[in-house]
């Protein structure tokens, strides 16, 4: 099957200028039908079909969740650790594995009004620990009062010219990955860790055991900061290909190469 890509950029842009009128719905609606049609344009021909059947369940904002499904065959059973993970339905890159393919896996996500809502839209475990690279901190997070924009530590944000100055500010216990794994039994092969903390994901994976543990897929966001190449340089160290740049915006896809 052969898209113009043309037309994924088409829509992409219709969106941008919807948004830009007020128009924010129907400027959402176009923006998704250009990210769909970027990631079928891209993806694996062995596997556009499957993914085609499966796009209308996808929760993540750039199809993270159908590239897992697609390098991993589509495998049911498998496990997650996705964070930070928000109400567990909202952009997820983990809902479809666990409601559709029966995977098990970990939530972790600090921000308190959260929490209901992750409890009722998931059944797996959650964490309300603050994901970082030491256990056993106390640290201030900042969740904005604005739903657009996500929460994170504080220290994190106002590294970050200020975009998440205004927010409710509360004390958070810390837990490091490798003390998140471990506390939870978490099998030594992870299928998909996915990584949304807004600025502190580097610091988290750089000292990380992965000898310890392996994941098969990851998908980690960058948001262009110059923590990018650090990632890269960090996770190709390891083993690690990044795949598929040219379709997401916010975050890079890595596979195990073994």
């Amino acid at each position: 099957m052969e898209i113009n890509p043309d037309f994924a950029l088409g829509y992409s842009n219709l969106g941008k200028i919807l948004n830009a009128c007020g128009k924010l719905e129907e400027g959402e609606l176009e923006k998704n039908k250009g990210i769909n049609l970027s990631f079928i344009q891209n993806i694996d021909a062995k596997n556009k079909e499957e993914c085609l059947k499966n796009l209308s369940l996808s929760k993540s904002q750039f199809k993270q969740d159908l590239f897992v499904l697609s390098e991993l065959n589509f495998k049911k059973n498998g496990f997650f650790v996705e964070f930070g993970s928000y109400d567990g339905l909202t952009g997820s890159n983990s809902y479809i594995l666990e409601k559709y393919f029966n995977w098990n896996g970990i939530l972790a996500e600090p921000c308190i009004s959260c929490y209901e809502q992750l409890k009722e839209n998931r059944s797996v475990i959650i964490e309300t620990k603050c994901v970082w690279k030491i256990s056993g901190e106390e640290i201030i997070f900042n969740e904005p009062f604005s739903h657009k924009q996500n929460s994170t530590i504080d220290s994190i944000s106002d590294n970050r010219k200020n975009i998440y100055k205004e927010g409710n500010r509360y004390k958070v216990k810390t837990i490091s990955l490798l003390d998140l794994l471990e506390k939870n039994n978490a099998p030594r092969f992870i299928d998909y860790l996915s990584i949304d903390t807004e600025g502190s994901e580097f610091e988290i994976l750089n000292v990380f055991d992965f000898k310890k543990y392996k994941f098969n897929v990851i998908t980690c966001e960058h948001n262009f900061t110059p923590m990018r190449e650090k990632i890269y340089n960090l996770l190709t160290s390891k083993g690690y290909q990044r795949k598929l740049t040219n379709i997401s915006r916010v975050d890079d896809w890595y596979v195990l190469n073994e």
